[in-house]
């Protein structure tokens, strides 16, 4: 066809645009959907991008150079990157070097740096506690001078005035949020009553989270414990060089020979190859780094789900569009139009509302991320590094979207071009059955998509098979729907008038009901792999959370030397008090119970005292092979990969958690009476009660008890002259009467009474207090009851939450741009079906039926076409969700080195959580929020108009 006549063909599009308004702006946000998402998502990444001059101002502030120090003195190997790995090596030093590591810090750094360098020491900070509104919290409270220029890009000023007169201090905004407190208020360090002045707001760009104070180092020095401003041995400190030289490559290796690791502005912008850089050669691995495998299949599944979705939006749009131009192309073909005019004819139109959609979609995603920018940087807890268009990528979102646009324009042009002149110019169009053919063709196509996705998981997580088999299932799906919207349609003899005539209105327009139904289920199916995927991981990292007493729990711990508070009546007084502290602050703790520390007589591990520890021993013959050790502690026998991989797989004591240990906060064994078996090991069973009062042992694990005894191991680690001093270690076992009882997570490995305790020649001391309320205790009451507490000794106040879900921006970002296309799928479809059928509703109006059966009509033709793509989705979107989560447990399966014959034994995976409370919300809610959308926006009256005929 030649260029004049796609001139007309365009011309004739754009004048048909216009002239159906009201279509043709359904047909555009049938575009603009899709792309709006894909382009929101690309200027969210690229905005939150960083250039290497940003990374580095939020590194290193306005230095050249981050310089830190652990093993001073100790030559270290380093990437470009120290964040990439460093190793040092302390076995083969040289007498130099030896010397070296002897010397002061400061004068070995000086020694270090080129000359001229000058130093601000940059303080980590350290938690601490501080006063609050409410009581007393937790914060990292930093000496840094804020207003020194080396800091400038590190810290932004938000409010206020930054320190500049003794005892001032910053805080960032999360801290005065999380505290109750505001510029003018004070705030005192725990241990001193010199009041700090908060005089500014201020945030850190990489972490608006973080909880902090930061006042000038001079005036911190006084109400900080000495170790908090204490940088002898080693620490940080921002470089800068005269005239503003480059900290080069070269200076950072001469560097590293005296211990430090260098993070260089310079070399940072412009790494050296990796030849020139021994910690590479050194078998650390190159500097390309590279991306995660799972990220990349991730990545590649969604972008090729989202590019199907478009073809599938656009696909209803320019078949209704065809449809309700049959006249006008039916007039084009009596004048002497063949078959390639009226295709370029639709196909114009693809070219000038998809061009529309397409750049209209880039205008509102641009506009909704430059609004939303503040509360997308919230949620990610950054801020981002501009905002920023990339021409390149939305040019290419653009071209993508206009070429899946047109070729999702193709069938509709063939069929118009098929399409008879005279069934065309009279408006009647002819209702076929669906191909039997296509049917079974699809059905092949969605177990093959289906076998390939999951393949594609099992061996390794390939990116193509499992996109492409993700995208063919649901390919096998769309040429099901025109069968499956017949089956649909059997239901209608079951339904009252407006139900059946919308149910049997998308059975006789197959044509236009199955591309409407297929956006939807695609965008549905996008929401559930979201969904499923998020949801599985949530569920793998609620099974891997270790609680530290049972859920609600309110634990008071006195801070003392490895948790072993000494039995003296000072301290048992003072513990007495704060526990009665913590009960007037909080309301309905409900009863206490007091825990008791087990020990060992004289090895408390105060100053030089021995140091004991009392722990349970699991029987030999239930520990697995893998772990059994000898009478020296080294492992029993060496296995190879096979074997361990035969018990991995066969040996039940090696399938189970190997390494279980105890996160109780009072360790792996306590003492106490009923009341604390209630509250810190969750049981109440009057079983367990009576053996606790009858002296035995209640043990949670039931593997650690053979034969109604239990071994408890006593070590004790030689500290005092009079055990030989340190490195003097002994041991023994004791073997109690024991039972095993139901215990939640977080309780004890063993708990026993005091009686018991001392009984079997242990020691136990008071170690602090727990109460189990119905409710969970607020943030501010737990701050209240700090506060109360410190003000008698030293001592925290701790609340079980229990596992707290946490959502990555992506997938939040997903799931909600899904949801939203799903439903503007549905509600778009649906109008440009009631568009469809205008002349059926005229005719309903002219024999007299009730104005509100059009409404009924419009709401149902929507719940109709939402429904059944709302069930198709929720099927499909479990075939990507499911290989995805295939990959990931891949990724954390046992591994095996043929190299070296290395065994790494990956944490255990739960299987996929399918979302069934997600599907059940969206197979019924979205069918009912179209409905409500589609009968709220629906006139009941009728205009007549012209039948053809």
């Amino acid at each position: 066809m030649r260029l004049a006549a796609w001139r007309v063909a365009l011309r004739i599009a754009r004048r048909d645009a216009l002239r159906a308004k009201g279509r043709s702006a359904l047909v555009i946000a049938m575009i603009a959907v899709p792309v709006l998402g894909v382009a929101t998502a690309d200027i969210t990444y690229r905005s939150a991008e960083l250039s290497a001059q940003q990374s580095a101002d939020r590194r290193m502030g306005a230095s050249v150079a981050y310089v830190s120090a652990n093993e001073v003195g100790v030559p270290l190997l380093q990437g470009p990157d120290p964040d990439q790995g460093t190793s040092q090596d302390d076995q083969k030093l040289t007498a130099e070097q030896k010397a070296r590591t002897r010397q002061p810090v400061d004068q070995l750094l000086k020694q270090a740096l080129p000359p001229g360098a000058g130093t601000v020491v940059f303080d980590q900070g350290s938690f601490t506690r501080v006063s609050t509104k409410y009581g007393v919290t937790d914060a990292e409270v930093s000496g840094l001078d804020l207003s020194d220029p080396v800091f400038r890009g590190m810290v932004t000023l938000r409010q206020g005035t930054l320190p500049n007169a003794p005892f001032q201090v910053a805080a960032t905004s999360a801290f005065l949020s999380d505290s109750g407190l505001h510029l003018g208020s004070t705030t005192t360090v725990s241990g001193s009553t010199q009041p700090l002045t908060i005089t500014a707001a201020i945030e850190f760009p990489d972490d608006l989270r973080s909880d902090r104070l930061v006042g000038r180092p001079q005036d911190l020095a006084s109400v900080l414990p000495k170790q908090s401003t204490d940088h002898n041995y080693s620490g940080d400190w921002l470089v800068t060089l005269p005239g503003g030289a480059a900290f080069s490559w070269a200076d950072v290796q001469r560097t590293n020979l005296f211990g430090f690791s260098v993070a260089s502005r310079a070399v940072l912008a412009d790494p050296p190859p990796d030849s020139e850089v021994p910690y590479y050669a050194n078998g650390n691995g190159g500097g390309g780094g590279g991306l995660n495998s799972e990220a990349v299949t991730v990545v590649a599944t969604v972008v090729g789900m989202a590019l199907l979705e478009i073809v599938l939006l656009a696909g209803p749009a320019f078949a209704v569009g065809a449809r309700r131009s049959r006249r006008q192309l039916g007039l084009l073909a009596a004048a002497g139009g063949n078959r390639s005019h009226i295709r370029n004819v639709v196909l114009g139109g693809g070219v000038v509302l998809g061009a529309t959609g397409a750049l209209i979609g880039i205008v509102v995603a641009a506009a909704a991320v430059a609004i939303g920018r503040g509360a997308l940087e919230d949620l990610v807890g950054k801020r981002f590094g501009g905002f920023t268009l990339q021409p390149l990528d939305l040019v290419g979102i653009v071209a993508v979207g206009l070429v899946t646009g047109l070729l999702a324009a193709v069938v509709p042009a063939v069929q118009a071009s098929r399409q008879n002149v005279l069934a065309s110019l009279t408006g009647r169009g002819d209702v076929r059955a669906p191909s039997k053919k296509l049917t079974v063709i699809g059905a092949l196509v969605v177990a093959l998509g289906t076998a390939l996705a999951l393949l594609g998981a099992s061996v390794g997580g390939q990116t193509a098979a499992i996109m492409g088999g993700s995208m063919i299932a649901e390919l096998g799906l769309v040429a099901c729907i025109p069968f499956l919207v017949g089956l649909f349609g059997r239901l209608s003899r079951w339904l009252p008038l407006g139900p059946r005539l919308a149910l049997r209105d998308s059975t006789r327009h197959r044509g236009r009901t199955a591309p409407a139904v297929a956006a939807v289920m695609a965008a549905v199916a996008g929401a559930i792999a979201v969904t499923a995927y998020q949801g599985s991981s949530d569920v793998e990292y609620r099974a891997e959370y270790q609680a530290s007493a049972p859920r609600n729990a309110v634990v008071l711990q006195p801070e003392s030397t490895n948790g072993v508070v000494p039995g003296t009546a000072d301290r048992t007084g003072a513990l007495a008090r704060q526990s009665a502290a913590v009960e007037q602050s909080i309301a309905g703790l409900g009863p206490r119970g007091d825990v008791y520390a087990v020990g060992v007589s004289g090895a408390d591990c105060l100053g030089d005292h021995d140091c004991g520890y009392v722990g349970t021993v699991l029987p030999a013959d239930r520990v697995c092979p893998i772990d059994a050790l000898d009478a020296k502690g080294s492992p029993a026998k060496t296995y190879s990969s096979a074997e361990i991989r035969a018990m991995v797989k066969d040996d039940p004591r090696c399938r189970q958690n190997r390494y279980a240990v105890s996160y109780s906060y009072f360790g792996s064994v306590a003492a106490g009476d009923a009341t604390v078996l209630r509250n810190l090991g969750g049981s109440s069973d009057p079983a367990a009660v009576a053996a606790l009062a009858a002296g035995k042992v209640l043990v949670a694990d039931p593997r650690y008890v053979e034969n109604g005894k239990v071994a408890l191991s006593v070590e004790v680690t030689g500290n005092s002259p009079a055990s030989g001093g340190a490195g003097t270690d002994s041991s023994r076992t004791i073997n109690a009467p024991a039972v095993s009882y139901h215990a939640v997570a977080g309780s004890p490995g063993a708990l026993m009474s005091p009686a018991t305790a001392r009984a079997l020649g242990l020691t136990a001391a008071p170690a602090g207090s727990v109460w189990l309320p119905d409710r969970a205790t607020d943030s501010a009451a737990q701050q209240r009851a700090s506060a109360a507490v410190t003000r008698i000794g030293d001592a925290t106040v701790n609340v079980e939450r229990g596992y707290q879900g946490t959502n990555s921006a992506i997938a939040i970002i997903l799931a909600l741009v899904a949801s939203v296309v799903a439903v503007a799928a549905a509600g778009i479809a649906t109008g440009l079906a009631a568009a469809d059928s205008q002349a059926d509703l005229a005719t309903l109006a002219a024999v007299g039926a009730a104005p509100r059966i059009r409404r009924t009509l419009s709401g149902f033709q929507c719940a109709v076409i939402a429904t059944m793509g709302a069930i198709l989705g929720a099927a499909a979107g479990l075939v990507p969700a499911a290989a995805l989560w295939g990959v990931h447990a891949s990724t954390m399966a046992t591994t095996y080195s043929a190299s070296d014959g290395s065994v790494s034994i990956g944490a255990p995976t739960t299987p996929l959580d399918v979302p069934w409370g997600t599907m059940a919300l969206v197979v019924v809610g979205l069918p009912l929020m179209a409905w409500l959308l589609a009968a709220g926006f629906t006139r009941s009256r009728v205009v007549l108009t012209r039948r053809t005929g």
